[in-house]
């Protein structure tokens, strides 16, 4: 078992015991989605110089902006084994994504810097 569905099943069944078994789609995108918009001021600090750091564990401090990709990614990784794909599968259709996107015209950036396909 790869390292990846490890973590992935250990997410899921934490959730589970944390949240109700079943299907929780859409509700964890849901989060993931508020997630995202704390990333992304997370990102903008760290960027600006401002590094905030958080205790995790006693005196062990980490910067914020590592601990909001953990929470991205493990609402992502939650939200997929939810609606049953495993770590393989993720892999598998990002692998066909990137192809797809490699063959794709891609447009000029827009405020906020996003860069969107144009075919």
């Amino acid at each position: 078992m790869s390292e990846l569905q490890k973590l992935m099943d250990d997410i899921s069944e934490w959730s589970d015991r944390t949240f109700g078994e079943g299907q929780r789609n859409p509700a964890i995108a849901y989060h993931l989605k508020k997630e995202i918009e704390e990333l992304i001021w997370a990102i903008k600090a760290h960027q600006n110089g401002n590094k905030p750091s958080v205790s995790v564990k006693g005196d062990m401090l980490v910067e914020r902006v590592f601990l909001e990709y953990a929470d991205c990614f493990t609402l992502l990784l939650d939200s997929a084994s939810h609606l049953g794909l495993t770590a393989d599968d993720l892999i598998a259709y990002s692998r066909i994504k990137l192809e797809i996107n490699k063959t794709r015209k891609w447009g000029k950036p827009d405020e906020n810097g996003v860069i969107e396909h144009i075919d």
